[in-house]
């Protein structure tokens, strides 16, 4: 008798489904208790009646749950979905006086949620249900995916999900769903528009320009009407706001300047130039070639972060997404494992650690594995479309 013989019709059925949900709550398990024994001793997420937060999410909820208004009551350099959907896992912290563990353990548990979605919307982007549940399975097993959401706590879990989701749009050319996923994505964070020019230059359909911009402007203008210039998150002219024109994070120049002191520095304008120049040139040879979807999107990504002087760890979340699909070898599974997990080490080396010489390094040795893996999936796309024309 076969395997699909002896278990139920339902489970036959929803066999990868269920699987990826029980690998999901192992990792989640796993991570937890790495977050318990690793990094809770440091002081990473606070003391018990004083948690540490990266972002004053608390503040901002209670702000919208008490009437308030974004931007005007409460400072916040994000979009205002980010906010609203964050009221969510602030409620057990409220619930609780903010003390840990629950108040930290909130967070994890919903960003993590979020990997979740994602892995299943990773899963639908491959029509053959084997090769697609592969795939969800390296993204949720790449040491960032969890790493980013457990024990470094952070959200871009939820933009990475938008992302997917209209990609898997786009694969099933439902582009006016998909045009609306992208501008629901902006309004968690603006790295969401990444997506536009690449939807624009595959499918040249007016409504990957149109809708994503109307749905951002429709949903900010009540903030910009009553809050006026302080809902200018995106403004460059500040260093508090959602932009990458700024050193922060893990960035090399950022690093190098940190590691430096004061004799060395590295300045911003050559750096945010060099930013532009790059993403205008990995645009020029996307919009030559086109070598897929998420491959384009891949590249464009990478250019981006590569010389970005704003880089944080977890945005390298969204490149774990789409490379997930396309990791065919062990080889390169390898090298996929190995970036996600040296961007995290590298990131908990710059805090708590604070040695500022070894993250750099590790970033180099992480966006060199990220550059060399991203253009072998480009190659390897190419190649695999000459066989095709071939046969």
């Amino acid at each position: 008798m076969t395997e699909s013989a002896k278990a139920p019709p339902i489970l036959s059925r929803f066999k990868y489904e269920i699987r990826i949900v029980l690998l999901s709550l192992l990792l989640i398990v796993v991570y937890l208790t790495i977050a318990y024994l690793v990094h809770e001793p440091r002081g990473y997420y606070g003391t018990i009646d004083q948690p540490r937060f990266a972002d004053p999410w608390i503040a901002r909820s209670e702000t919208l749950l008490n009437g308030g208004l974004l931007y005007k009551d409460t400072f916040t350099a994000t979009p205002p979905l980010t906010n609203f959907l964050l009221v969510l896992p602030s409620l057990v912290p409220i619930y609780f006086g903010n003390v840990n563990p629950w108040s930290t353990l909130s967070y994890m548990l919903f960003f993590s949620l979020f990997n979740i979605f994602t892995a299943f919307v990773v899963f639908r982007m491959i029509p053959d249900r084997s090769t697609g549940f592969k795939a969800a399975v390296l993204f949720l097993l790449n040491p960032l995916t969890f790493g980013n959401t457990i024990l470094r706590r952070q959200d871009e879990s939820i933009v990475v999900f938008f992302i997917a989701l209209s990609i898997l749009f786009m694969f099933q050319e439902r582009h006016t769903v998909a045009s609306i996923a992208i501008g629901v994505s902006t309004l968690i964070k603006l790295s969401g528009a990444f997506i536009i020019p690449i939807a624009l230059l595959h499918f040249r359909d007016w409504r990957y320009l149109v809708i994503p911009a109307l749905v951002f402007i429709l949903v900010m203008a009540p903030f910009l009407l009553l809050a006026g210039s302080d809902a200018i998150f995106f403004n460059p002219g500040t260093d508090r706001g959602q932009h990458p024109f700024q050193f922060k994070g893990v960035s090399l120049p950022a690093l190098w300047n940190q590691m430096n002191g004061d004799s060395g520095q590295i300045t911003l304008l050559p750096v945010s130039a060099a930013m532009v120049l790059a993403t205008c040139i990995t645009l020029l040879i996307i919009a030559w070639k086109r070598f897929g979807l998420l491959e384009d999107m891949i590249l464009l990504t990478t250019a981006i972060y590569v010389f970005s002087p704003k880089l944080h760890t977890g945005y390298f979340s969204l490149l774990i997404m789409l490379m997930a699909p396309l990791i065919r070898n062990k080889v390169t599974a390898v090298v996929y494992m190995a970036f996600g997990a040296i961007a995290v080490i590298a990131d908990f080396y710059k805090w708590p650690i604070a040695n500022f010489q070894m993250a750099f390094w590790l970033m180099v040795l992480a966006l060199v594995l990220l550059i060399g893996l991203a253009i072998y999936l480009v190659m390897q796309t190419q190649a695999e479309s000459k066989q095709i024309e071939v046969a």
